[in-house]
Formats: C-alpha cells, structure tokens, sequence
C-alpha cells in the first residue's frame, strides 16, 4: 500500500507530466497485489474505475505486455482498457513504471485534439524513469523514518523497563529486605521502628509510581481535558525540574456561544476528540522533557489555541537553542543519540499536522504543531 508522502509525490509528478508532454489527461498507475490502482491523475479526464484487476482485464493485458505503446485514435479492441477507466482520447501514450523489486506500473498520457509525435515518446519514457527514481528514493526515506520510530518505540520501552527497575523494584525490594532483618532480630521496638520508616518509604515509591503512570497516561487528560492535564504538566515540571512552565490555554469558543461567564466555563473545559488531546499532551510533554534534560533553560512557556479551524500549540523556552546540524538525526530530527524530535515529528504527521523547530524570539527554541481541525471525528462529551 503507498504511503500518504508516495501519493503525495505521484500526485506532484502527474501535474509535472501533464504539463510536460502538454496532454489533456494523465495517469499514473501502480501495481499493488494483482490490482492496478490509478495512484495519481491530472488533466481533464475524470477516471471511472480506479482499481482494475491485473488478471482478465484490459489495463492488465496493457501491464503485462510491458512495452511501451503509442496509439492513435484508437478503436475496438485497442480502446477496451480505455473504457473500462470511462475514459477517450485521440492519442495514447503507454511507458511501463520500473518499480526496482515493488512491482511496477503505467504511466498514461491521454490528448482528446491533435496526436502526439516521436519526441513525446521519448519525454514520456524519460519521465517515467524519474517517477521510478524519485519514488524509489521516497520509499528508502520512508523506511528509514519507519526504522527510526521503531528504534524510537524500544528506546521509550527500554528507558520506562529500567526506571521500574532501578527505581521502583529496588527501592520496593530495599524496604522488604529492612522489615525482613527488623523480624528476625525478634525486637519490639526495633520491628515498630522498621515499620514506620517501609510505610514511609512504601509512600515514597508509590508517588513514584504514580508520576510514572502518569507519564505512561495521565488521569486528567481522560477525565478533565487538554487544558487540566497540560497545566498539571507544568506544575509537575516546576516541582521535579525546578522549570518555571507558564500556561496560556484558548480553546476558541464554538460559533454562536455568547461571551459570558458561563461561556469561558464552557470554553475553558472545551473538548478535542481523543487522537488530537493524546497528541498534542504528548508533543508537549517530550518538547518539556527536552528542554529540561538539553536546553539549559529557567523558563518555558505552553501555548494552546484554537481559532478559525486550525489549532496551534507550541512550546518557547530560553534555553541555549536548537542544536547545531551535526548533531540532529534523520531529517533533522532528534538530539544526538535520542529519539524525541523524530517521535514528535510522527506523532504530528499522523494526525495530518505540521510540527516546526525555530529559534525562539531573543533565545532558546521555539516547537510549534498546527493541525487543521477540518474533517477530524466529533468531541469527546463532556458530560
């Protein structure tokens, strides 16, 4: 299946292929699982049919030959595979697509006035060996960047695996350990003592444990919204890193609420729908975490609204800014040796946003995610 970036390309090389062979219509179809899918088209022509099987069609017939074709004003047999797409034409120009071991496909230039010549031919032919090459190469950066999100993923699973390990477990095995000697020594006031000092440390490790919990999938987030969970973000923030985290929360106000007290209640508690809170709590959350353990900052700011269909957070701190370019990952993403950028990046791409790193106005670095509310499911209820 390809991927939202590999359709977003052939659909930019159809435009650049129309215009290069100067067509009325012009596809780009793939082979995927015995089906042919037209991925891309530009020009006039509306397609009818866009997944035609491989076997007992006449677009497959086209595909199997594997040679190029030109075709003018074609008729009966020759125009089958042209009404199975609910399409006509003139001329036809056919160059097989070379997918390097993804299997393959067509590239289609169609001319509803007027036939193509010899030197069409050969543009079609080079044009198709750039589609075979710049898919390629946008496949390679694809699994690269799925390759990397997976590292990403079993670095987090490793660091929370050791945190339980080091932490929790050793410090919970500790006070067992304390309680078990107090026993033995079969003295009253030394047992009474080992007590009071396990419930204490038993309470140290259970706040522990709730502050990894919360990490893993705040409360608040569920139960209150974004705006509670972030501004409990910062108050963790400040008491554990010392980072002075100002909040500023506008979630718009739905069109015709009158401004009110009982209004900027309701705005305030405002509702996104699950994937969107989820994302935009953690891009924050990993863009603090950075800050803290990378930007050697005093002071960071969270910036949420919602205005006009798009919603923007960001995060601004006064830190010592971005690192330099030896020191970023794939596609510029992550700090040496960390995965946080990147799994921001993937995070913002998957709900169709956009996610930017810039200097910060005066210093530090600025994190910006846009996403355009348009199209995406309906709220969580509040009730």
């Amino acid at each position: 299946m390809l991927a939202g970036s590999e359709l977003w390309l052939l659909r930019l090389m159809a435009d650049r292929g129309l215009a290069l062979l100067d067509a009325s219509t012009l596809l780009v179809v793939i082979e995927e699982r015995g089906e042919l899918r037209v991925a891309a088209s530009s020009g006039a022509g509306t397609v009818r049919l866009r997944i035609t099987p491989v076997q007992g069609s006449a677009l497959g017939a086209l595909y199997l030959a594997g040679e190029p074709v030109a075709l003018d004003r074609p008729r009966g047999q020759e125009a089958a595979w042209l009404h199975e797409l609910g399409l006509e034409a003139r001329a036809v120009l056919i160059e097989p697509l070379n997918l390097e071991g993804h299997g393959g496909g067509l590239v289609i230039a169609l001319r509803t006035d007027g036939g193509f010549r010899g030197p069409d031919q050969q543009a079609l032919g080079a044009f198709a060996a750039s589609v075979s090459q710049r898919l390629a190469a946008e496949r390679s950066v694809e699994i690269k960047r799925l390759r990397y999100g997976m590292e990403a993923r079993e670095h987090e699973r490793t660091r929370w695996a050791r945190e339980i390990h080091d932490e929790s477990i050793q410090g919970i095995g500790a006070l067992r350990l304390q309680l078990a000697n107090a026993r033995d020594l079969d003295d009253t006031h030394t047992l009474s003592a080992a007590v009071d000092a396990v419930l204490e440390g038993l309470g140290h490790e259970i706040d522990g444990l709730r502050h990894l919990i919360t990490e893993l999938r705040p409360a608040a987030l569920d139960d209150l919204g974004l705006a509670a969970a972030l501004e409990a973000l910062a108050r963790r923030a400040q008491a554990i890193d010392g980072l002075h985290v100002k909040t500023v929360i506008d979630m718009g106000r739905e069109p015709g609420t009158a401004h009110d007290a009982d209004a900027d209640a309701h705005e305030a508690g405002r509702r996104l729908d699950p994937e969107l809170e989820s994302t935009v709590y953690r891009i924050v959350q990993e863009a603090l975490t950075n800050v803290s353990r990378h930007a050697q900052a005093t002071s960071a700011e969270v910036c949420v609204a919602v205005h006009d269909g798009v919603l923007q957070a960001s995060v601004t701190d006064d830190g010592k800014g971005l690192p330099d370019a030896g020191r970023l990952g794939p596609r510029g993403d992550g700090l040496e040796g960390g995965f946080g950028m990147s799994g921001m990046r993937e995070r913002a791409e998957l709900i169709g946003g956009e996610l930017e790193f810039s200097p910060a106005p005066g210093r530090g670095t600025l994190v910006r995610l846009t996403v355009p509310l348009a199209g995406r499911p309906t709220p969580v209820s509040q009730g």
